[in-house]
Protein backbone atom coordinates (compact mmCIF):
# COMPACT_ATOMS: atom_id res chain seq x y z
CA UNK A 1 0.00 0.00 0.00
CA UNK A 2 1.37 3.39 -0.94
CA UNK A 3 1.95 6.02 1.73
CA UNK A 4 0.42 8.58 -0.61
CA UNK A 5 -3.01 7.18 0.21
CA UNK A 6 -3.15 9.06 3.48
CA UNK A 7 -0.49 11.64 4.22
CA UNK A 8 -0.99 14.89 6.07
CA UNK A 9 1.83 17.38 6.25
CA UNK A 10 3.01 20.88 6.87
CA UNK A 11 5.96 22.48 5.12
CA UNK A 12 8.44 20.45 7.20
CA UNK A 13 6.47 17.77 9.03
CA UNK A 14 4.69 14.72 7.65
CA UNK A 15 2.24 12.23 9.18
CA UNK A 16 1.50 8.98 7.36
CA UNK A 17 -1.89 7.59 8.30
CA UNK A 18 -1.01 4.46 6.35
CA UNK A 19 1.81 3.64 8.78
CA UNK A 20 -0.18 4.59 11.89
CA UNK A 21 -1.29 1.51 13.83
CA UNK A 22 -4.34 3.34 15.13
CA UNK A 23 -5.55 3.89 11.59
CA UNK A 24 -4.45 0.43 10.49
CA UNK A 25 -6.64 -1.23 13.11
CA UNK A 26 -9.83 0.58 14.11
CA UNK A 27 -9.85 -0.59 17.72
CA UNK A 28 -6.25 0.31 18.52
CA UNK A 29 -6.14 3.15 21.05
CA UNK A 30 -2.56 4.40 20.58
CA UNK A 31 -2.33 8.16 21.08
CA UNK A 32 1.26 8.65 22.19
CA UNK A 33 1.90 11.49 19.76
CA UNK A 34 -1.35 13.17 20.74
CA UNK A 35 -0.41 13.03 24.42
CA UNK A 36 3.04 14.54 23.93
CA UNK A 37 2.34 17.18 21.25
CA UNK A 38 2.94 20.63 22.83
CA UNK A 39 0.54 22.34 20.43
CA UNK A 40 -2.29 19.76 20.50
CA UNK A 41 -2.01 19.44 16.74
CA UNK A 42 -3.22 15.82 16.71
CA UNK A 43 -6.90 15.00 17.12
CA UNK A 44 -9.05 11.88 17.08
CA UNK A 45 -11.67 12.18 14.34
CA UNK A 46 -14.02 9.21 13.96
CA UNK A 47 -11.52 7.16 15.93
CA UNK A 48 -8.78 8.00 13.43
CA UNK A 49 -5.68 10.00 14.30
CA UNK A 50 -5.68 13.25 12.33
CA UNK A 51 -3.11 16.01 12.06
CA UNK A 52 -4.40 19.57 12.00
CA UNK A 53 -1.63 21.08 9.89
CA UNK A 54 -2.54 24.65 10.81
CA UNK A 55 -1.78 23.85 14.47
CA UNK A 56 1.48 21.91 13.91
CA UNK A 57 4.72 23.88 14.32
CA UNK A 58 6.97 21.11 12.93
CA UNK A 59 9.03 20.81 16.12
CA UNK A 60 9.49 17.04 15.78
CA UNK A 61 9.08 16.49 19.54
CA UNK A 62 6.50 13.77 18.92
CA UNK A 63 8.53 11.61 16.52
CA UNK A 64 10.29 9.43 19.06
CA UNK A 65 6.98 8.45 20.65
CA UNK A 66 5.62 6.82 17.49
CA UNK A 67 6.16 3.02 17.50
CA UNK A 68 5.76 2.69 13.72
CA UNK A 69 7.66 5.79 12.52
CA UNK A 70 4.54 7.31 10.99
CA UNK A 71 5.88 10.77 11.87
CA UNK A 72 8.75 12.33 9.92
CA UNK A 73 10.43 15.71 9.99
CA UNK A 74 11.59 16.71 6.54
CA UNK A 75 14.57 18.64 7.90
CA UNK A 76 15.82 15.91 10.25
CA UNK A 77 15.80 12.10 10.10
CA UNK A 78 16.55 10.49 13.47
CA UNK A 79 17.43 7.16 11.84
CA UNK A 80 19.86 8.88 9.46
CA UNK A 81 21.48 10.65 12.40
CA UNK A 82 21.83 7.35 14.29
CA UNK A 83 23.26 5.66 11.21
CA UNK A 84 26.02 8.27 10.90
CA UNK A 85 26.58 8.79 14.64
CA UNK A 86 29.65 6.53 14.81
CA UNK A 87 31.47 8.73 12.28
CA UNK A 88 30.47 12.06 13.83
CA UNK A 89 33.27 13.93 15.55
CA UNK A 90 31.00 15.46 18.15
CA UNK A 91 28.94 13.04 20.25
CA UNK A 92 26.69 15.70 21.74
CA UNK A 93 23.01 15.52 20.84
CA UNK A 94 21.73 19.06 21.12
CA UNK A 95 18.70 20.80 19.67
CA UNK A 96 20.83 23.93 19.58
CA UNK A 97 23.58 22.42 17.44
CA UNK A 98 23.09 19.10 15.71
CA UNK A 99 19.57 17.70 16.06
CA UNK A 100 15.93 18.63 16.23
CA UNK A 101 14.20 18.29 19.62
CA UNK A 102 15.56 15.23 21.45
CA UNK A 103 11.98 14.00 21.50
CA UNK A 104 12.79 12.79 17.97
CA UNK A 105 14.72 9.88 19.50
CA UNK A 106 13.60 6.93 21.58
CA UNK A 107 15.38 4.27 23.66
CA UNK A 108 16.17 2.10 20.61
CA UNK A 109 18.00 5.02 19.02
CA UNK A 110 20.02 5.74 22.16
CA UNK A 111 20.99 2.08 22.60
CA UNK A 112 22.12 1.81 18.98
CA UNK A 113 24.28 4.93 19.27
CA UNK A 114 25.79 3.78 22.58
CA UNK A 115 26.67 0.33 21.21
CA UNK A 116 28.12 1.43 17.87
CA UNK A 117 30.24 4.34 19.07
CA UNK A 118 33.43 4.16 21.10
CA UNK A 119 32.50 7.45 22.75
CA UNK A 120 29.32 7.65 24.76
CA UNK A 121 26.49 9.77 23.35
CA UNK A 122 25.69 12.81 25.48
CA UNK A 123 22.27 14.47 25.48
CA UNK A 124 22.11 18.22 26.04
CA UNK A 125 19.32 18.69 28.61
CA UNK A 126 20.30 22.24 29.61
CA UNK A 127 17.56 23.86 27.55
CA UNK A 128 14.70 21.42 28.17
CA UNK A 129 13.20 22.74 31.38
CA UNK A 130 12.60 26.28 30.15
CA UNK A 131 11.85 25.27 26.54
CA UNK A 132 8.54 26.60 25.22
CA UNK A 133 7.76 23.09 23.91
CA UNK A 134 8.09 21.57 27.37
CA UNK A 135 4.54 22.24 28.51
CA UNK A 136 3.67 20.43 31.74
CA UNK A 137 7.19 18.93 31.54
CA UNK A 138 5.93 16.34 29.04
CA UNK A 139 8.75 16.62 26.52
CA UNK A 140 11.52 16.59 29.09
CA UNK A 141 9.84 13.72 30.92
CA UNK A 142 9.65 11.68 27.71
CA UNK A 143 13.29 12.35 26.79
CA UNK A 144 14.58 11.42 30.24
CA UNK A 145 12.34 8.36 30.31
CA UNK A 146 13.77 7.03 27.04
CA UNK A 147 17.34 7.73 28.18
CA UNK A 148 16.64 5.86 31.43
CA UNK A 149 15.19 2.89 29.51
CA UNK A 150 18.31 2.76 27.35
CA UNK A 151 20.66 2.95 30.34
CA UNK A 152 18.71 0.34 32.28
CA UNK A 153 19.05 -2.03 29.33
CA UNK A 154 22.75 -1.31 28.75
CA UNK A 155 23.50 -1.80 32.45
CA UNK A 156 21.62 -5.10 32.61
CA UNK A 157 23.56 -6.32 29.56
CA UNK A 158 26.81 -5.72 31.41
CA UNK A 159 28.17 -3.31 28.80
CA UNK A 160 30.45 -0.38 29.50
CA UNK A 161 28.28 1.78 27.26
CA UNK A 162 25.73 4.29 28.51
CA UNK A 163 23.94 7.45 27.48
CA UNK A 164 25.16 10.56 29.28
CA UNK A 165 23.31 13.81 29.90
CA UNK A 166 24.62 17.36 29.99
CA UNK A 167 22.78 19.12 32.80
CA UNK A 168 24.61 22.43 33.33
CA UNK A 169 25.13 25.21 30.86
CA UNK A 170 28.71 26.26 30.25
CA UNK A 171 29.55 29.53 31.99
CA UNK A 172 30.74 31.81 29.23
CA UNK A 173 31.26 35.54 28.99
CA UNK A 174 28.88 37.40 26.69
CA UNK A 175 31.71 38.44 24.35
CA UNK A 176 32.81 34.85 24.04
CA UNK A 177 29.27 33.76 23.29
CA UNK A 178 29.09 36.23 20.42
CA UNK A 179 32.32 34.85 19.00
CA UNK A 180 30.93 31.32 19.04
CA UNK A 181 27.50 32.27 17.74
CA UNK A 182 28.57 32.26 14.10
CA UNK A 183 30.50 29.01 14.59
CA UNK A 184 27.47 27.29 16.10
CA UNK A 185 25.36 28.47 13.19
CA UNK A 186 27.87 27.01 10.72
CA UNK A 187 27.92 23.69 12.59
CA UNK A 188 24.15 23.48 12.55
CA UNK A 189 23.98 24.32 8.85
CA UNK A 190 26.63 21.70 8.09
CA UNK A 191 24.71 19.15 10.15
CA UNK A 192 21.48 19.94 8.31
CA UNK A 193 23.30 19.58 5.00
CA UNK A 194 24.63 16.20 6.10
CA UNK A 195 21.17 15.10 7.23
CA UNK A 196 19.76 16.18 3.88
CA UNK A 197 21.97 13.60 2.16
CA UNK A 198 20.29 10.87 4.20
CA UNK A 199 17.01 12.66 4.66
CA UNK A 200 14.91 10.07 2.91
CA UNK A 201 16.41 7.06 4.74
CA UNK A 202 13.26 6.32 6.75
CA UNK A 203 10.88 7.20 3.93
CA UNK A 204 12.82 5.14 1.41
CA UNK A 205 12.83 2.19 3.79
CA UNK A 206 9.06 2.44 4.22
CA UNK A 207 8.59 2.43 0.44
CA UNK A 208 10.48 -0.85 0.09
CA UNK A 209 7.85 -3.41 -1.00
CA UNK A 210 9.85 -6.27 0.52
CA UNK A 211 10.04 -4.86 4.05
CA UNK A 212 8.09 -6.62 6.80
CA UNK A 213 6.67 -3.46 8.35
CA UNK A 214 9.21 -3.51 11.16
CA UNK A 215 10.34 0.07 11.95
CA UNK A 216 13.80 1.00 10.71
CA UNK A 217 14.93 1.83 14.27
CA UNK A 218 14.33 -1.84 15.15
CA UNK A 219 16.44 -2.93 12.20
CA UNK A 220 19.23 -0.59 13.27
CA UNK A 221 19.09 -1.91 16.83
CA UNK A 222 19.26 -5.52 15.64
CA UNK A 223 22.29 -4.75 13.50
CA UNK A 224 23.96 -2.95 16.42
CA UNK A 225 23.37 -5.95 18.68
CA UNK A 226 24.77 -8.40 16.12
CA UNK A 227 27.87 -6.33 15.53
CA UNK A 228 28.53 -5.77 19.22
CA UNK A 229 27.58 -9.07 20.86
CA UNK A 230 31.10 -9.41 22.32
CA UNK A 231 30.42 -6.27 24.36
CA UNK A 232 27.24 -7.78 25.81
CA UNK A 233 27.88 -10.05 28.77
CA UNK A 234 24.24 -10.95 29.43
CA UNK A 235 21.99 -11.80 26.49
CA UNK A 236 19.06 -13.49 28.24
CA UNK A 237 16.86 -11.40 30.51
CA UNK A 238 13.76 -12.04 32.58
CA UNK A 239 12.30 -8.62 31.76
CA UNK A 240 11.39 -6.86 28.51
CA UNK A 241 12.71 -3.43 29.58
CA UNK A 242 9.61 -1.90 27.95
CA UNK A 243 11.55 -2.30 24.70
CA UNK A 244 10.55 -5.74 23.50
CA UNK A 245 7.36 -7.76 23.38
CA UNK A 246 7.26 -11.54 23.66
CA UNK A 247 4.09 -13.56 23.01
CA UNK A 248 2.70 -16.94 23.98
CA UNK A 249 -0.38 -18.75 22.69
CA UNK A 250 -2.57 -21.16 24.66
CA UNK A 251 -2.93 -24.50 22.85
CA UNK A 252 -6.27 -25.12 24.53
CA UNK A 253 -7.75 -21.74 23.65
CA UNK A 254 -6.38 -21.09 20.14
CA UNK A 255 -8.66 -22.03 17.23
CA UNK A 256 -6.02 -21.35 14.54
CA UNK A 257 -8.41 -18.89 12.87
CA UNK A 258 -5.49 -16.79 11.64
CA UNK A 259 -6.93 -13.38 12.55
CA UNK A 260 -3.85 -12.46 14.61
CA UNK A 261 -1.63 -13.20 11.61
CA UNK A 262 -3.74 -11.21 9.17
CA UNK A 263 -3.85 -8.11 11.38
CA UNK A 264 -0.25 -8.10 12.63
CA UNK A 265 1.24 -4.89 11.15
CA UNK A 266 4.85 -6.09 11.24
CA UNK A 267 4.54 -9.80 10.35
CA UNK A 268 5.72 -10.82 13.79
CA UNK A 269 3.11 -13.60 13.65
CA UNK A 270 3.25 -15.98 10.67
CA UNK A 271 1.76 -19.29 9.61
CA UNK A 272 3.96 -22.35 9.82
CA UNK A 273 4.79 -23.88 6.45
CA UNK A 274 2.00 -26.44 6.77
CA UNK A 275 -0.51 -23.74 7.82
CA UNK A 276 -1.31 -25.73 10.96
CA UNK A 277 0.51 -23.58 13.47
CA UNK A 278 1.74 -20.09 14.29
CA UNK A 279 5.33 -18.84 14.39
CA UNK A 280 6.44 -15.73 16.25
CA UNK A 281 9.41 -13.46 15.49
CA UNK A 282 10.24 -11.33 18.54
CA UNK A 283 12.50 -9.18 16.36
CA UNK A 284 9.49 -7.84 14.48
CA UNK A 285 7.04 -7.31 17.35
CA UNK A 286 6.38 -3.69 18.35
CA UNK A 287 3.99 -4.58 21.19
CA UNK A 288 0.96 -2.86 19.63
CA UNK A 289 -1.43 -5.36 21.25
CA UNK A 290 -3.57 -5.84 18.14
CA UNK A 291 -3.17 -9.62 18.18
CA UNK A 292 -4.33 -9.84 21.78
CA UNK A 293 -7.33 -7.62 21.19
CA UNK A 294 -8.51 -9.34 18.05
CA UNK A 295 -8.23 -12.89 19.44
CA UNK A 296 -11.80 -13.99 20.16
CA UNK A 297 -10.73 -16.69 22.61
CA UNK A 298 -8.07 -14.65 24.46
CA UNK A 299 -5.45 -17.22 23.49
CA UNK A 300 -2.59 -14.72 23.02
CA UNK A 301 -0.76 -13.18 25.96
CA UNK A 302 2.34 -11.02 26.43
CA UNK A 303 5.00 -12.69 28.55
CA UNK A 304 8.21 -11.47 30.16
CA UNK A 305 11.72 -12.26 29.03
CA UNK A 306 13.94 -11.56 26.05
CA UNK A 307 16.77 -13.43 24.36
CA UNK A 308 18.81 -10.79 22.54
CA UNK A 309 20.34 -13.35 20.17
CA UNK A 310 16.86 -14.45 19.08
CA UNK A 311 15.84 -10.82 18.68
CA UNK A 312 18.92 -9.73 16.75
CA UNK A 313 18.98 -12.72 14.38
CA UNK A 314 15.21 -12.92 13.82
CA UNK A 315 15.01 -16.45 15.15
CA UNK A 316 11.38 -17.46 14.98
CA UNK A 317 9.64 -19.56 17.60
CA UNK A 318 6.72 -21.90 17.05
CA UNK A 319 4.07 -20.84 19.55
CA UNK A 320 1.41 -23.41 18.74
CA UNK A 321 0.88 -26.29 16.32
CA UNK A 322 -2.13 -28.48 15.61
CA UNK A 323 -3.17 -31.55 13.72
CA UNK A 324 -5.99 -30.43 11.46
CA UNK A 325 -8.77 -33.01 11.07
CA UNK A 326 -12.16 -33.07 9.36
CA UNK A 327 -15.15 -32.34 11.58
CA UNK A 328 -17.66 -35.22 11.31
CA UNK A 329 -20.57 -32.79 11.42
CA UNK A 330 -19.73 -29.86 9.11
CA UNK A 331 -16.92 -31.57 7.18
CA UNK A 332 -14.62 -28.57 7.71
CA UNK A 333 -11.03 -28.86 8.99
CA UNK A 334 -10.37 -27.71 12.54
CA UNK A 335 -7.50 -27.95 15.07
CA UNK A 336 -7.90 -31.32 16.79
CA UNK A 337 -7.27 -31.51 20.54
CA UNK A 338 -8.47 -35.01 21.21
CA UNK A 339 -11.86 -36.59 21.89
CA UNK A 340 -14.67 -36.81 19.35
CA UNK A 341 -13.68 -35.36 15.95
CA UNK A 342 -16.12 -32.45 16.11
CA UNK A 343 -15.26 -28.76 15.92
CA UNK A 344 -16.15 -26.30 18.68
CA UNK A 345 -18.81 -24.63 16.55
CA UNK A 346 -20.67 -27.86 15.89
CA UNK A 347 -20.23 -29.00 19.46
CA UNK A 348 -21.76 -25.76 20.73
CA UNK A 349 -24.56 -26.03 18.17
CA UNK A 350 -25.31 -29.58 19.26
CA UNK A 351 -25.66 -28.45 22.87
CA UNK A 352 -27.52 -25.19 22.25
CA UNK A 353 -30.06 -26.58 19.78
CA UNK A 354 -30.43 -30.20 20.85
CA UNK A 355 -34.06 -29.54 21.81
CA UNK A 356 -34.90 -28.72 18.17
CA UNK A 357 -34.06 -32.26 17.12
CA UNK A 358 -35.94 -34.02 19.94
CA UNK A 359 -38.70 -36.29 18.59
CA UNK A 360 -42.21 -36.02 19.99
CA UNK A 361 -42.12 -39.60 21.17
CA UNK A 362 -39.06 -38.82 23.29
CA UNK A 363 -40.60 -35.76 24.98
Amino acid sequence: MSDSIFIQKTELFSYSGTNCIRNDYYYNACQKCLDICPEDAFHIVRNKLTLFSNECISCGACMGSCPTEALTLLSFDANAFVSSFKEREEKLLSCKKSTSCLGSFDAQHYITMALTSEEMPQCDMTHCQECTLNKEQKIEGFIRGEINKANEFLLACGTESSVLTLEEKAQEENAKRMIFKAAVKNIKEASQEENAKQLSMTLEYQKNPNKSGTPLKFMQLKNALKENLPKINVTKHATNFELFSKKEISFEACTNCGDCIRFCPTEALLNTLDKQGINFNVGNCIGCGICEHICKTDAIKTTDGIDLVEFAYDRGQELVHYEMVMCHECRCPYPYRGGDPICDRCADYRVDFSHVFTLAKDM
